[in-house]
């Protein structure tokens, strides 16, 4: 079930079955949690997969913009993987608080949970979980205008990743796709907020070229969004416009949060050329507040 909700939320976004996930925790995985169990690995592996579920949870709220809510899944999520005794998967908690936080401009915060995500799972994670984790304290520092730190961050995350090895590494790292794709997304996020803004392109760029686009169709929509963002913040408003229009034909189907911001964020830039607005770009302006005001819109719910 925890893999059934998992590959629908990368393709469908938070708002898809979240409500569906929560019932399934509240119901069936807490009566199996207060069960009897064979043996304490028995025990530990039920916790551990309550823990990926809570988190999922928390995630979901978070894409559909429901950030409180989000927190308190988050630590129940802490809570079973710590009853699970698996620091590591507390660690990816930790590090989805840090997401959060840096998505809400609250950097230091961010910084805090991502080192703390590194240091509780020291010793205990994987390549790949680890470069996860770095990855965000590379976001962190670059929140906290730290360009020598977080660019040191992304060059260590890369170098763990590399160490990774696909079949070794936990659930949890497989399901949510975490890969080089993954990672040079976040680095351009980082490197955008540092305002290395054709850095940051070309780590979008290798981003969505190296993705699965329908299985991770959210999150390359949310790729192609910052892409188009950096290009229109570089002058380049012909290579943006194509871009936001990718990223609108990839909501399709998609709710979320995140992706509706994504919608906003079209509007304000192009509203700030005024009458200078060229025609092809009035004509995505007027896309996407269609998209937005439309009753079935596909990030629609949000607001």
């Amino acid at each position: 079930m925890l893999s059934v909700f998992s590959k629908a939320d990368e393709r469908f976004g938070g708002g898809h079955a979240r409500l569906a996930v929560v019932q399934y925790l509240t119901s069936d995985v807490e009566g199996y949690l207060r069960g009897r169990f064979a043996s304490d690995e028995s025990r530990r592996e039920m916790f551990g997969v309550a823990a990926e579920l809570a988190y999922l949870a928390g995630w979901k709220s978070f894409d559909s913009a429901l950030h409180g809510l989000a927190q308190r899944y988050y630590v129940q999520a802490l809570r079973l993987a710590n009853e699970a005794d698996d620091r590591a998967l507390a660690g990816f908690t930790l590090r989805a608080m840090a997401h959060q936080a840096v998505d809400l401009g609250h950097g230091r915060q961010a910084l805090q949970l991502a080192s703390s995500a590194l240091e509780w799972s020291n010793g205990f994670a994987t390549p790949a979980a680890t470069a996860l984790f770095t990855i965000l304290v590379a976001r962190g520092h670059a929140a906290t205008r730290d360009k020598f730190r977080a660019t040191s961050a992304i060059v260590e995350a890369e170098k763990h990743l590399v160490k990774a090895a696909p079949g070794g590494e936990p659930s949890w790292i497989r399901t949510s796709g975490f890969t080089e794709t993954s990672l040079a997304s976040q680095a351009g996020q980082a490197l955008r907020d540092l305002g290395d803004l054709s850095g940051a392109e070309a780590q979008f760029k290798r981003s969505v070229s190296t993705r699965n686009a329908d299985a991770y169709r959210r999150i390359h929509t949310l790729t192609l969004a910052n892409l188009a963002d950096v290009q229109y913040a570089q002058g380049r408003l012909w290579q943006a416009n194509e871009n936001w229009g990718l990223a609108m034909d990839s909501m399709s189907n998609v709710k979320s949060g995140r992706a509706y911001g994504a919608v906003q964020n079209i509007r304000k830039c192009l509203s700030s050329l005024g009458p200078r607005m060229p025609r092809f770009a009035r004509s995505l302006d007027q896309r996407a507040a269609a998209m937005l005001d439309s009753k079935t819109s596909p990030v629609g719910g949000y607001r």
